[in-house]
């Protein structure tokens, strides 16, 4: 329910116009009072609590809203994903530096809203804070610089402040540049159907031929026709033999009948009906790329390592994924990570891969490290700390179901992980999808890392 009054006072005016957005776009900005005084942003609530930084002011009057569901995230992925756009702009937007532009820009390449599939707190408190570096751009440089934030942007300012708190900024789209149309078809000439020549070919030979006017007397055979009605008659039967040969065997029927080819066996019918079905779907399957919801990603927590009898450079793990019992996992993580810094850690996990012997220790899994180029640094990527064991990772545009087990034979991890890396805010990510958890994102202290 809507609280009565709401007291805004202090803060910058970048500040003070952010809030107003979001209590304009919340159907609250009538309950709002803004006494613009000297100081640090605070917001008075009707109970007499005071919030004094912006992200909690603008949740705050989110959660008085009735879009409440809408702006703070409908399902548990949204949720994390507008924490961590929060937390983002207070870790990585301070100074709205060329580089964090790039990095936001970036991230924006794939997305309409910042989470979700409507416009989120997120998207709200992301415009109130690079409105003004945006604005400063010429804007013959604005398209270009950054298309990504600027397409987004341009988006949002005609759609989240009707009431116009923020003057537009004019940012010039590429013109639609229309194809030119194709010539008209040339109309291709009717075929003469054989009959119709053959008609007139015979209604031009009767008109040549004088009519008859008695009986018609036998044509005498010289020696010369009788032989070439011999040889043609031999040609004839020696082509005809030659066709017979070629064609495939058909029974002959009695009493005149025409002839017809074997029955097909019922058996045969059906499994040529079941090769003509299957061979599409092969063929889809086959070109399918592969990507990140093939793989089971959940979260572990070791509660068991020791060293592997067999090779100085393994461990073998037991960890628990919320299943009925620990899962046993090799990792070659001795030369990286100490043994008491591995009991109890909380691990990422792969579960789907197919069982494999590691020096006659099998194998159930594949803990994923984040390593630097030079493969000197590898540790294990975090997830937050409250997650429950056994959650699943979930990525933002792929939610397809995990395969049961892949198929070492098609290689799908290794064309996969290319794709996952680290980047410049230590966040997991595919692509440009975070590992995402309900509690937030999976992070790594080393940044521009591979994933492995």
């Amino acid at each position: 329910m809507a609280p009565q009054t709401l007291a805004l006072r202090g803060g910058t005016a970048e500040d003070h116009k952010g809030v107003l957005l979001v209590a304009s776009y919340c159907n609250l900005q009538d309950q709002l009072t803004d006494a613009q005084e000297c100081g640090g942003l605070c917001l008075k609530t009707a109970d007499g609590h005071e919030l004094q930084s912006f992200n909690s002011i603008c949740r705050y009057i989110a959660s008085c809203s009735p879009k409440c569901k809408q702006l703070l995230g409908d399902t548990q992925i949204d949720r994390a994903l507008v924490q961590d756009w929060l937390s983002f702009r207070n870790t990585e937007l301070p100074g709205l530096l060329e580089a964090q532009m790039l990095k936001v820009d970036k991230r924006l390449q794939t997305k309409v809203f910042l989470a979700g599939l409507s416009v989120s707190l997120a998207d709200l408190v992301m415009f109130a804070t690079l409105y003004r570096a945006l604005a400063n751009i010429p804007s013959a440089q604005r398209r270009d610089r950054y298309p990504n934030l600027f397409r987004w942007f341009d988006f949002m300012q005609h759609t989240i402040d009707p009431a116009g708190h923020y003057r537009r900024i004019d940012i010039r789209k590429p013109r639609f540049q229309r194809a030119p149309a194709a010539p008209p078809a040339t109309p291709k000439p009717e075929k003469t159907k054989a009959s119709d020549s053959k008609a007139s070919t015979s209604s031009a030979t009767a008109q040549k031929l004088p009519a008859s006017t008695g009986p018609t007397q036998a044509p005498v055979k010289t020696k010369a026709d009788s032989t070439a009605a011999a040889q043609t008659s031999e040609t004839s039967s020696t082509a005809a033999g030659a066709a017979a040969e070629a064609a495939p065997a058909v029974h002959a029927e009695p009493n005149g009948a025409a002839a017809t080819p074997p029955k097909q066996d019922a058996s045969s019918k059906k499994e040529k009906k079941k090769e003509g079905k299957a061979a599409p779907a092969a063929s889809k399957k086959a070109g399918d790329e592969p990507t990140v919801d093939m793989l089971d990603i959940r979260v572990g927590r070791i509660i068991k390592v020791e060293q592997h009898p067999n090779a100085d450079s393994l461990y073998v793990e037991e960890i628990d994924l919320g299943e009925d019992k620990p899962r046993q996992v090799v990792s070659g993580l001795v030369k990286f990570v100490p043994a008491d810094q591995m009991q109890n850690r909380r691990v990422v996990v792969v579960t789907n891969l197919k069982p494999a012997k590691m020096r006659d220790v099998m194998s159930y899994g594949m803990v994923l490290c984040a390593s630097n180029d030079a493969h000197d640094e590898v540790e294990p990527i975090l997830p937050p700390e409250d997650v429950p064991v056994g959650e699943k990772i979930m990525f933002e545009g792929y939610g397809a179901e995990p395969e049961a087990q892949l198929n070492p034979k098609k290689k799908i991890f290794e064309k996969i992980s290319p794709d996952l890396r680290t980047y410049a805010d230590g966040v997991a990510q595919y692509k440009s999808a975070p590992f995402m958890t309900s509690k937030g994102p999976v992070v790594s202290k080393l940044t521009n890392a591979a994933i492995k």
